[in-house]
């Protein structure tokens, strides 16, 4: 079945990891459930606590049951404003029915902290450079970079941003989440990393570091930067206009 044709007619999602991204369970509804082949099901709820893959982020992983099944989530997926879970049967017979979801706390508690790492980075990377970046990319997973566009700095200056952004994850700093309309985000905002590659919507979520230059964004991130650790920086890989810079958190 084509995810277009499962979604037609659903409900937009709720999704509750942009509302707090700390919830770790919920107990929801399903909406749909549609089986495919080798005891694998797709899933549809009336909200969710499941990132989907998206902007950089991996999706979440868990598990969705119910008294009458479980069903182990590996990944989730949006469409037209839907999330759609898929995964495997371990129990029983997935059914429209009162539910409880889980996901895997440890990787997305890690994909919080490496995405709040990255956009502490855009900051320190425009103070020791003393202009704007602008990010391409960016990957959560294995191997996590953010990707730029234009020449990388020495790599004098990458360890000297680095320190920095350590320094600022030792005084510790709150990190907020904010709607704004364009007209908003342009004046707070006008030179966000990722602003040339929005597009045009009536709202966006804004995530801010104190001190920082808010940046659009709807992934998870954690509420102040001392949770992120450690900042590392594995390699600088010059491309043909831009540069990726592989990281890390410890």
């Amino acid at each position: 079945m084509q995810l277009q044709d499962l979604v037609k007619g659903m409900r937009t999602t709720r999704l509750l990891y942009l509302e707090d991204s700390y919830v770790r369970t919920l107990e929801s509804k399903v909406l749909r459930a549609e089986p495919e082949k080798k005891n694998n099901v797709y899933l549809i709820l009336d909200e969710t606590i499941f990132h989907p893959k998206s902007g950089g982020q991996p999706s979440d992983k868990g598990s969705i049951s119910a008294p009458a099944f479980k069903v182990l989530v590996e990944k989730a997926m949006i469409v037209d404003d839907v999330i759609v879970h898929w995964g495997k049967i371990v129990e029983g017979k997935p059914e429209e029915a009162e539910a409880r979801e889980e996901i895997d706390w440890p990787s997305r508690y890690l994909y919080m902290r490496r995405h709040t790492a990255g956009h502490l980075l855009d900051h320190c990377l425009k103070v020791v450079t003393g202009r704007s970046v602008e990010t391409l990319s960016s990957w959560l997973g294995e191997p996590c970079y953010v990707g730029y566009r234009g020449e990388p700095p020495s790599m004098d200056l990458m360890t000297t941003a680095v320190k920095l952004g350590n320094e600022l994850i030792e005084r510790g700093a709150d990190v907020r989440v904010e709607t704004v309309s364009y007209d908003e985000l342009v004046g707070v905002a006008p030179d966000a990393p990722n602003i040339y590659r929005l597009p045009l919507l009536e709202t966006y979520r804004i995530v801010a570091i104190d001190g920082c230059t808010p940046i659009p964004c709807a992934g998870t991130h954690v509420r102040n930067i001392s949770e992120i650790g450690r900042v590392v920086l594995n390699n600088v890989e010059k491309m043909d206009s831009q540069f990726k810079v592989y990281y890390d958190i410890q």
